[in-house]
C-alpha cells in the first residue's frame, strides 16, 4: 500500500472548496439553495469524532468563525447553543444566510412586517412560519427575511453560513413587545 504525501482534505475543507467552486459572481439567485445542499452533505459526511468537529463541540463557544473567504467574502460560523439560547427578530440586510443543525433542536421563526414602514423607529410583525432544525436539517433565509432563533434541545450545534460580513452592512433588530425597529 502506497502512502500518499498529499494530506486528504477534511469534510469542512471539502465543503468550503465546493462552495468556492460554485460561487461565481455571488449573484446567482439559486446560490443559497446550492449552499443548503452542500451543508446537508457536510453534515452527512462529518462524524462528531472528526477532529475539527470534535474541537467545535468540546470548546462549546456560542459563536466561532470557522472560515472567512478572502476572495468572495462569505463566512461560515459554528455555534454551540445551550437550551434556551435565542435572539430578537432580526434581518441580515442585503445578505442571505443558511442555517443548519448538526445536533440538538433549534427553532427559527420567520416574521412578516404588517406595517407600511413609514413611521421611523416603529415596526409591527406577525409570525409567518416556524422551522424546526433537527440534526441534518438546513434552511436558507433570503435577503430581507426577518427571523429569530431559539435552541430548544442541547447541545445545539448550529452552522450559519453568511453570504457577506454582517458587520459591513445595514441590518435591523425588531422588538415585538415595543413594536420598534433599530439598527443592529
Amino acid at each position: 500500500m502506497a502512502i500518499s504525501a498529499v494530506k486528504e482534505a477534511n469534510s469542512l475543507e471539502r465543503y468550503i472548496d465546493e462552495i468556492r467552486s460554485i460561487w461565481g459572481d455571488g449573484k446567482d439567485p439559486q446560490l443559497p439553495f446550492k449552499v443548503k445542499s452542500l451543508m446537508e452533505k457536510l453534515f452527512a459526511s462529518t462524524s462528531p469524532n472528526d477532529p475539527w468537529m470534535a474541537e467545535l463541540i468540546r470548546e462549546a463557544k456560542p459563536a466561532r468563525e470557522l472560515y472567512r473567504d478572502p476572495d468572495y467574502g462569505f463566512i461560515q460560523m459554528g455555534h454551540v447553543h445551550k437550551q434556551g439560547h435565542g435572539n430578537l427578530p432580526h434581518d441580515h440586510g442585503p445578505c442571505w444566510v443558511v442555517y443548519g443543525a448538526y445536533t440538538g433542536l433549534t427553532e427559527i421563526t420567520l416574521y412578516r412586517r404588517t406595517d407600511d414602514g413609514k413611521e421611523p423607529g416603529r415596526a409591527r410583525l406577525e409570525k409567518k412560519e416556524l422551522h424546526r432544525l433537527s440534526p441534518g436539517i438546513v434552511y436558507p433565509y433570503l435577503r430581507g427575511d426577518i427571523h429569530s432563533t431559539h435552541a430548544t434541545e442541547t447541545p445545539a450545534v448550529v452552522f450559519r453560513f453568511l453570504s457577506y460580513d454582517l458587520e459591513q452592512v445595514e441590518r435591523h433588530r425588531y422588538n415585538l413587545e415595543k413594536g420598534t425597529i433599530s439598527r443592529a
